[in-house]
C-alpha cells in the first residue's frame, strides 16, 4: 500500500474499503457527509505522515465551535477507526486520535408528558379518524421509535399471542450516489434496526389489541380493504406506501398544539411510556427490554431520576424504622 498519501485519499479509501460495506446505510451517509464537508475542506490536503496531535486538535477544536458536542463525537470516533486501519497499514505511526480532547456531550432535558397533558392528547387523537392518529397512540403505549412504527406492516402483528414483532426502521436518508457527485437526492431506506437488542417482541395488552382492531376496522372503512393486507403498512394512506417519519412528526405538532399542550418533540412519547411504566413498578431490565436499549445501563442512565419520589418515601420509610428503635 503506498505510503505517502493524503487524508483526503486515505479517508476515501479507507471508507470504500473498510467502512461502508460493513455498516448501515444510515452510517455510511453520516461518515460520507463528515468527511466531504467537514474533514477534507480543513485538512484533507494534509499528508498522513504529517499529521500529528496538534493538527488534529486544532481541527477538533475548531469544529467544536461550529458543530454540537454529539456531532464532533461522532466525526472523532469515526477518525479513530479510519486512523487505527492507518496504522495497521504502517501509514501512520501512531493512531493521535486517541489523544484528542474534545467537548463532553450532555444529555438534553427530557420532555415528558405530565398525566393532566397525556390525557389531552389521547382524548384529541381519540377524536379522529385520522389513520396517523394511530402511529402516535402507538408509540405512547409501546414506547417503540417513530422509524419503527412507520415501518410496521400488519403481518408484524400478532394477534393470536397478542405480540408487536419489531424487525425493521424506516428511515428517508440521502443517497451516496448523490452525496458523491454533489446533489441531495433522497430515498427511503427500511433496514433494521438501532441495534441488535432494538429487534424484539413487545407483548400487547387486550385494550392495545382492541385499538389495533378499530384501526383496521377504520382504514378498511376509508382504503378498503386491500390496505390491511399482511404486508401493508399499518401507519399510512395509501396502498404499498408508508408514512415517513417526518410525516408523522408534523401532523403530530398539530394534535399537540390542537390539544393545547407545550411544545414536544416526538420522542417525548416514548421518554413518557418509559416513566409511565416506572411509575407502575416496572423494573429496569423489564423495560429495557421492550424498550429495545443495547444495555441496562442506558436505561438506568436516562429514567433513574424518574424514581426520585420513590427513593425519597423509601428513605422516610427506613429513617422512621432506624428511629423507632
Amino acid at each position: 500500500m503506498e505510503k505517502k498519501i493524503t487524508l483526503n485519499d486515505w479517508l476515501k479509501k479507507w471508507f470504500s474499503l473498510y467502512s461502508k460495506p460493513n455498516v448501515k446505510h444510515s452510517t455510511a451517509v453520516s461518515y460520507e457527509c463528515y468527511i466531504r464537508k467537514h474533514i477534507i475542506p480543513e485538512i484533507g490536503n494534509v499528508y498522513m505522515d504529517n499529521i500529528d496531535l496538534d493538527t488534529l486538535q486544532n481541527f477538533f477544536n475548531t469544529k467544536s465551535q461550529e458543530l454540537s458536542p454529539k456531532s464532533v463525537s461522532n466525526i472523532r470516533m469515526m477518525m479513530h477507526a479510519a486512523f487505527k486501519i492507518a496504522n495497521l497499514n504502517d501509514i501512520v505511526s501512531k493512531n493521535y486520535i486517541e489523544y484528542v480532547t474534545i467537548p463532553k456531550v450532555t444529555r438534553k432535558e427530557m420532555r415528558v408528558f405530565s398525566r393532566v397533558e397525556q390525557s389531552k392528547l389521547m382524548i384529541t387523537i381519540a377524536n379522529t379518524d385520522e389513520p396517523f392518529a394511530f402511529g402516535i397512540f402507538l408509540c405512547l403505549t409501546t414506547g417503540i421509535r417513530i422509524g419503527e412504527a412507520c415501518a410496521l406492516t400488519w403481518n408484524d402483528i400478532d394477534f393470536i399471542n397478542n405480540k408487536l414483532k419489531i424487525r425493521r426502521t424506516l428511515q428517508r436518508l440521502m443517497t451516496l450516489e448523490s452525496n458523491s457527485s454533489g446533489g441531495s437526492k433522497t430515498q427511503i431506506y427500511i433496514g433494521t434496526p438501532k441495534s441488535a437488542a432494538s429487534i424484539r417482541d413487545i407483548p400487547l395488552s387486550d385494550d392495545i389489541i382492541t385499538a389495533f382492531n378499530k384501526h383496521k376496522e377504520n382504514m378498511i372503512r376509508q382504503f378498503g380493504s386491500n390496505i390491511i393486507s399482511p404486508n401493508e403498512y399499518i401507519i399510512t394512506h395509501k396502498t404499498g406506501s408508508p408514512c415517513e417519519p417526518k410525516t408523522l412528526q408534523e401532523y403530530f405538532k398539530k394534535v399537540v398544539a390542537h390539544s393545547g399542550i407545550p411544545k414536544a418533540n416526538f420522542h417525548a412519547l416514548r421518554h413518557t411510556f418509559a416513566t409511565r411504566a416506572l411509575e407502575a413498578g416496572v423494573d429496569f431490565k423489564t423495560l429495557s427490554v421492550i424498550l429495545g436499549h443495547s444495555d441496562i445501563s442506558v436505561t438506568m442512565n436516562r429514567y433513574a431520576h424518574v424514581l426520585e419520589d420513590t427513593r425519597r418515601k423509601a428513605m422516610d420509610n427506613i429513617t422512621s424504622v432506624i428511629l423507632s428503635l
